[in-house]
């Protein structure tokens, strides 16, 4: 079934999880990437590295109190791409081994 408990796992409820704090720090969909929309209050700062989002794009971040600091794309692609953080939405441009480094006040 899929209620979770089954020791010492049970695949759907272990992934979806994984899924889920995922989903929690960055969401992606239709050229557009939501970074930390469902943030804890209690993870005031951390950083990710190596996040997928859709198109094949590699996202590493890191944030303090909440608000994004420094973010990092690199595209396998040519794309056009909306970010989102900090309440700011910001089109960007990636090409693919070209490296996008972004810090945010």
């Amino acid at each position: 079934n899929l209620w979770d408990t089954h020791s010492p796992y049970q695949i759907d409820g272990n992934f979806g999880m994984t899924s889920g704090v995922a989903e929690m720090l960055l969401q992606s969909n239709m050229g557009y990437i939501n970074l930390l929309p469902a943030l804890p209050d209690e993870w005031k700062d951390g950083k990710v590295r190596g996040m997928k989002a859709q198109g094949d794009i590699t996202v590493d971040f890191e944030w303090r109190e909440g608000r994004i600091h420094r973010v990092r794309l690199c595209s396998s692609r040519e794309q056009k791409v909306t970010l989102e953080c900090n309440g700011i939405s910001k089109t960007i441009f990636l090409r693919p081994d070209v490296t996008e480094d972004m810090i945010f006040g």
